[in-house]
């Protein structure tokens, strides 16, 4: 299970008691421990799971801040015990299931010593500093809707029959259902539903037509998050400052108690690390011919973006540049290829700085080309892997740190031809081999912190459908602890699963590939002109998302957005086939 992003951690001493000495002082009275525990556990119960939500809880009692300590001195008063009212959307994040004494929690606000409350409220409503918690709308991972209004997501709250949304049902936990109300008011009808939170798991990979919300230090990559009104708290551009799911919390303090400051927010833009993963690139044949025709950045420019808004993006690069590479032949019958030295220039433009070296093309123009390339890359200090100067160079990790999220890059050539493979002191692929190698190598960057993400080489199919073996191999791949395993292979989007915690993509079809018609034995192979884009989403060591942008062929060389109906229908497609494996 992922960690929760603010544990137990984020405020070293949360109540620290102001000890007010002197021996003539009357001695107070501790109260037996009170068990945190037991008291939430006995208010979740006022909520059975799966019962439909027409009113607010009736109960406010959930359990206490994350960094109260196991121990509070007790005031030196008149022995009555201090009433604590916890909000009952407080997060979890903020929350503790400890023993403390001479607390007590209570139901009503009226006689709180001590208050944490929660306000849908762009600040609380009192004088008291507060702290802003962004909260994500979510959906089954295999969603076809990308968003959705907030006038349609209230209008569903409220009980209404919305035409324009993709979706029936608001099912929440308890804690999340207050943050709901807090922001909306009481739900109206049946469409709202409160379940427990593995009740609410169990349906993440699924494509149940229901929305929930998360706070944003709880999303997982299971979960599809959903733009309102073109926002998103997974976007680079995002800010909390006029989006509409957030809440302040605060703390009204009438005790002797001195409280450390909240958290400022749980979102943390410096926490964050956006990584692209693209399919094959191929800068030859008709795609060179148009970057000579229209310009070397021309095959960029619908996709760029995308592309420009990203911190890391990953580029398999097949071929090899070359000083004597001949002017692109649109119709060339061959398949020994090579790219001008200029156009690079294209993958400078898409701000590349990973590249996977695994294609079986990186030795058609021979060594000195495969060198020529190498030297290219690390001019401009971009990283390469799955391939490189020699045999170790090509199976040696690339290992990445940024805004505190440590990745590792690592893959391999299964499928050959054997030239293409690096020797021990000549460039190539790194090939895979029985994948002992490649499996020793994902746990020792386990066991170093990093998080593995796999890229094969596998046997093209021009099929959907990964093949009984390349679902094994992933899954092999996986449970020695990579978190993302790709297919580069592919020349058609393949589907995509999860298994355990790691995400399989068997392949995410052609980037910048000429491939508009592709016929085999006189077969047309559909999906060629199609393509995914893996959008990764990483925050504070933790991979929290996965977006699935899609992309259309144009004039043998341009990648463009899909429209609403082409995305459509390849998510469908996909979508189903990942469905049907999960049965």
């Amino acid at each position: 299970m992922r960690k929760k992003l603010f544990g137990l951690n984020f405020l070293a001493a949360f109540l620290m008691l102001v000890m007010v000495s002197g021996c003539s002082l009357p001695v107070t009275q501790v109260s037996p421990s009170f068990s945190l525990r037991n008291h939430y556990a006995k208010w979740q119960l006022t909520l059975t799971p799966a019962q439909k939500a027409t009113a607010s809880p009736t109960t406010k009692e959930t359990v206490i801040p994350s960094d109260v300590q196991n121990t509070i001195t007790p005031k030196a008063t008149d022995g009555a015990d201090t009433l604590l009212f916890m909000h009952p959307g407080l997060p979890a994040s903020l929350r503790n299931e400890q023993a403390i004494p001479n607390i007590t929690l209570t139901e009503s606000q009226l006689n709180a010593d001590i208050q944490f409350l929660i306000s849908g409220k762009e600040s609380s409503p009192t004088s008291l500093p507060s702290s802003t918690w962004v909260y994500a709308l979510v959906a089954p991972f295999y969603t076809l809707a990308d968003a959705a209004s907030m006038d349609d997501v209230i209008a569903l709250w409220q009980g209404g029959i919305v035409d324009n949304l993709s979706f029936s049902q608001i099912k929440l936990t308890s804690e999340n259902y207050a943050i709901m109300d807090a922001i909306f008011g009481e739900p109206r009808g049946a469409s709202v539903e409160i379940v427990d939170q593995e009740t609410l798991d169990k349906q993440a990979l699924t494509n149940q037509p229901f929305i929930s919300i998360l706070p944003f230090e709880e999303l997982t990559p299971r979960w599809k998050v959903l733009r309102i009104d073109g926002q998103s708290p997974i976007d680079t551009e995002f800010s909390p400052k006029n989006y509409p799911l957030k809440v302040q919390i605060w703390v009204d303090n009438k005790s002797g108690y001195q409280l450390s400051p909240l958290p400022e927010t749980n979102y943390n833009s410096d926490k964050r690390t956006v990584l692209l993963m693209t399919g094959v690139t191929a800068l030859v044949r008709a795609t060179a011919n148009r970057m000579d025709l229209q310009g070397n950045t021309f095959p960029g420019t619908d996709v760029y973006p995308w592309f420009s808004a990203a911190d890391l993006v990953h580029i398999s690069n097949e071929v090899s540049f070359s000083e004597n590479c001949p002017q692109p032949d649109p119709f060339q019958q061959d398949l020994i290829f090579c790219s001008s030295p200029d156009r690079i220039e294209l993958l400078d433009y898409v701000s590349a700085n990973i590249i996977e070296l695994s294609g079986n093309h990186l030795l058609d123009y021979g060594e000195q080309a495969a060198r020529l390339t190498l030297e290219m890359y690390a001019e401009r200090g971009w990283l390469t892997y799955a391939g490189g100067w020699d045999l170790i160079d090509a199976k040696t990790p690339v290992k990445v740190s940024h805004n505190g999220n440590q990745l590792a890059f690592i893959g391999c050539n299964l499928i050959g031809p054997p030239v293409a493979w690096a020797g021990d002191s000549s460039p190539g692929a790194a090939a895979c081999g029985d994948y002992h190698w490649l499996i020793d190598e994902i746990r020792n960057l386990r066991s170093e912190g990093y998080l593995p993400i796999v890229t094969l080489q596998y046997k093209e199919d021009y099929s959907a459908y990964p093949n009984p073996q390349m679902e094994i191999d992933f899954k092999q791949i996986a449970d020695a602890g990579a978190l993302i395993v790709n297919g580069s292979q592919a020349h058609t989007p393949k589907s995509m699963i999860f298994h355990e915690e790691s995400f399989l993509h068997f392949g995410l079809g052609n980037l910048f590939f000429d491939q508009m018609e592709v016929y085999y034995n006189d077969t047309l192979m559909e999906g060629t002109r199609e393509g995914f884009i893996d959008r990764l989403v990483f925050y504070d060591g933790q991979l929290i998302s996965i977006e699935l942008l899609t992309t259309m062929l144009e004039d043998y060389a341009r990648p463009r957005p899909m429209l609403a109906g082409e995305r459509q229908a390849l998510l469908s497609r996909t979508f189903q086939i990942a469905l049907d494996s999960y049965r």
